[in-house]
């Protein structure tokens, strides 16, 4: 797990978030222009040059802050962004920050930054796409200059420029999308970065929706561990900065109730941080949903031959009796609450959580104690509520949706709360080419929420960039795609998603949430005004060759999981609460469905592989040791095998024989436990008929419900049972003898006795 730095917690509550975003991107923006002192002996700007559609090489990764200094690319870098997300109203000025940045070993010399203006729109997002890619040009009027000292190898170098209201080359501009263009020319060459500026039409509305993720990083465990909540959770901390990003905002958000399970199943061992992150996010007035638990993604179980995505079954395993403890005043009112007027128990239903489909329907409480100071520990509802949340929500991964997706989907939801299908507007017939979807759709009678797949795009990035010059160069083109979505969807509801990640600052974040959702003329909408929106007709697009040998690979894996989970259900049989082993096996199934494993396929391959060794390790635990040859010379005897359990719990077993020849009687069925992290020997009652020879007996160990555990093993028995009778008699007769020979010595010994008595008498 990667775990961000820490950083400064935001406000929780904001004043008006326009002039509270603006005054952070400008801020930001100062921040930049410290610039690194001039050197002397210095590179021409044209000596090395890299120009980028944005004026950006390269999205670092993850983003630096902008206080980094650039990497020695060997390339001079220009960076262009408009202030204010390049939003520039009637009457307003421009501002624009222009950033040298050096990754030459030699610095630059001095020059100036020109700031040229387009002088017409552009008609669309096609030639927005040439504009910014450089393949398409256009006539621009200069309008502002400044000048920029000479830049420091391995430094960066920020100027503002400004351009006044009344500046002809701004004033009396219609409302659309137009070019942006900073130059700045050296002896030996020039030196250019593009980006875009809107001027909004005061006329035009638009109700836009934004739902944002709150996940984890991808986990292999069921849950996340406290130490792993503590950081997360921490100021600065991944899931901190999420949740501060949204504090404040009308976003949609989509919650992995695992993380909130992860906290409660601490109950009272929880980190401090953590109970309080959960607060927060449970008092938050924001409309949500419930993600699949650990995000996992439904598409993918789907293709895998699932009727219904799975849910958790049971988190017993991670939960401590010490840290459930029933406070005093529980105690002492048990007997009063406990019992009516008359005595009799009364019943104390379990709450009944509001949940999306995603989550499962809560179950009984895996406690109901009588006893006042038994724990008191929550039931599966509890662990994974999200609070009022819409149900039956579904955000598969983008590049998995396909018809069949959604009309399975659409399968699972109830009359009062329909199935609704999160899909991006690229893998739609009318948004394929890149043209805005209204967000409220219907496919074929399955409920779809279309997110805009460019807006979200350029937001997604813009949330992922710490330096404010590279973001601010993401925010104005996501200006200009929530423009021309506006003018593709005239008055109809627009939907932006912000893909899942766990490193994004909370002021990035806050930042492009705002440019979405506080642009001018749009107005917000929670999830219910967005459900409420009269459905237009979408056609969901087929996946195409490449994307479906995808999806066979990943569907193929998922299938291999739930295999190996049926297994480890069927051994499990040999516990007294199977759920210890079942409940950890299906939650880490889950987190290794989660959606954003995908981004990294080498790793997630790596994660299934260890999964599956620990799974097989798990039914290795409870294993028969190998017998060794037993000599039999008796009638009555036992067979002694041991038998090794390396699980935490004690294990119920029957041991089965089976002889391969009728001279030896085995006890077919014995019964055992083996207690937890033992070895056992197992007595085995057989006996011999008549007869010698060698028998051979199958051994066989099987949980109290029959399942097979581990291999049979066989044991060969030699019978020697007739080798007794021959004892017995062969020792009967010697003692007979031994006998026989006594009596006669002492008859012998008292005739000599009585003869020498009588010669002592005639004497």
């Amino acid at each position: 797990m990667t775990l961000s730095p820490s950083r400064s917690r935001a406000r929780s509550r904001r004043g008006p978030r326009a002039r509270w975003s603006a005054a952070v991107a400008t801020f930001a923006t100062l921040l930049t222009l410290v610039a690194a002192p001039a050197t002397a002996a210095a590179v021409p700007l044209g000596a090395s040059v890299a120009a980028t559609p944005h004026g950006i090489a390269a999205t670092p990764d993850p983003a630096p802050s902008p206080s980094d200094t650039p990497a020695l690319s060997g390339e001079v870098t220009l960076l262009l962004a408009p202030i204010g997300g390049g939003v520039v109203s009637g009457g307003q000025a421009l501002t624009a920050s222009v950033s040298v940045e050096n990754g030459t070993a030699l610095p630059t010399a001095g020059a100036e930054a020109i700031l040229s203006v387009g002088l017409e729109a552009l008609p669309d997002r096609g030639a927005l796409d040439g504009w910014l890619s450089g393949s398409e040009g256009s006539t621009v009027q200069q309008a502002g200059i400044a000048p920029v000292g000479a830049v420091a190898s391995g430094a960066r170098q920020t100027v503002s420029v400004t351009v006044a209201a009344d500046d002809p080359a701004l004033a009396g501009k219609a409302p659309g999308v137009y070019p942006l263009t900073a130059r700045i020319a050296g002896p030996e060459g020039e030196l250019e970065a593009r980006s875009v500026i809107v001027v909004p039409d005061p006329a035009a509305t638009a109700a836009v929706a934004a739902v944002v993720p709150i996940t984890a990083p991808g986990l292999s465990t069921g849950l996340l561990t406290a130490d792993e909540l503590a950081t997360l959770t921490a100021a600065g901390g991944d899931l901190d900065a999420q949740l501060t990003g949204v504090e404040g905002t009308a976003a949609i958000l989509a919650i992995d109730p695992a993380i909130l399970a992860s906290i409660r199943v601490l109950g009272d061992s929880a980190p401090e941080q953590a109970v309080e992150w959960l607060d927060r996010l449970m008092s938050l007035p924001n409309s949500r949903f419930a993600t699949q638990f650990g995000d996992a993604d439904v598409a993918t179980q789907l293709r895998a031959g699932l009727t219904v995505p799975l849910q958790p079954t049971s988190l017993q395993s991670y939960m401590d009796a010490d840290d459930f403890a029933p406070s005093d005043a529980d105690a002492e009112g048990d007997t009063d609450a406990d019992t009516g007027a008359t005595g009799a128990p009364s019943v104390d239903p379990s709450p009944t959580p509001e949940s999306s489909a995603g989550s499962p329907s809560p179950s009984a409480s895996p406690s109901a104690p009588t006893d006042p100071s038994a724990p008191d520990y929550p039931d599966l509802g509890e662990l994974l509520s999200v609070g009022n949340a819409r149900e039956a929500m579904y955000w598969p991964a983008g590049d998995a949706v396909a018809p069949d997706t959604v009309a399975a989907l659409a399968a699972l939801g109830t009359e009062s709360s329909p199935a609704l299908t999160l899909v991006p507007s690229e893998r739609t017939t009318a948004g394929s080419d890149g043209t805005a979807v209204p967000a409220r759709g219907d496919a074929g009678g399955a409920g779809v929420l279309v997110y805009d797949s460019r807006l979200s795009d350029a937001l997604q990035t813009a949330s992922l960039l710490d330096d404010a010059v590279l973001r601010g160069a993401e925010l104005a083109t996501a200006s200009a795609e929530l423009a021309f979505a506006k003018a593709d969807a005239p008055d109809a509801a627009l939907l932006v998603a912000f893909d899942r990640t766990s490193s994004r600052s909370y002021v990035a974040l806050d930042t492009a949430i705002a440019a979405a959702l506080e642009a001018p003329g749009v107005s917000a909408l929670s999830l219910p005004g967005l459900i409420a929106v009269p459905a237009s007709s979408v056609e969901v697009t087929a996946l195409t060759d490449d994307a479906a040998a995808i999806e066979a690979e990943r569907a193929a894996a998922t299938s291999a999981l739930i295999d190996d989970e049926a297994r480890v259900g069927r051994f499990s049989s040999i516990l007294d609460d199977p759920q210890l082993l079942t409940g950890p096996e299906r939650a880490e199934l889950l987190q290794l469905l989660g959606v954003s494993w995908l981004a990294t396929p080498a790793a997630r391959t790596l994660a299934l592989t260890d999964h599956r060794a620990a799974t097989e390790e798990t039914l290795a635990a409870v294993e028969m040791l190998p017998p060794s040859t037993t000599q039999l010379i008796s009638a009555d005897s036992a067979l002694r095998p041991w038998v090794r359990n390396d699980l935490p719990w004690p294990v119920n077993l029957e041991l089965r024989a089976a002889p391969d020849d009728v001279r030896l009687d085995v006890q077919e069925v014995t019964a055992f436990t083996v207690p937890a992290g033992s070895n056992a020997r197992v007595e085995v009652p057989v006996q011999a008929r008549l007869g010698n020879g060698e028998v051979r007996v199958d051994l066989q160990l099987r949980s109290p419900t029959l399942e097979p555990i581990g291999q049979t093993q066989s044991v060969e028995v030699v019978v020697s049972a007739e080798w007794e009778s021959i004892g017995l008699i062969v020792l009967g007769t010697l003692v007979g003898v031994f006998l026989v020979i006594g009596v006669l010595r002492t008859i012998r010994r008292l005739r000599r006795r009585e003869a020498a008595a009588d010669t002592v008498q005639t004497s």
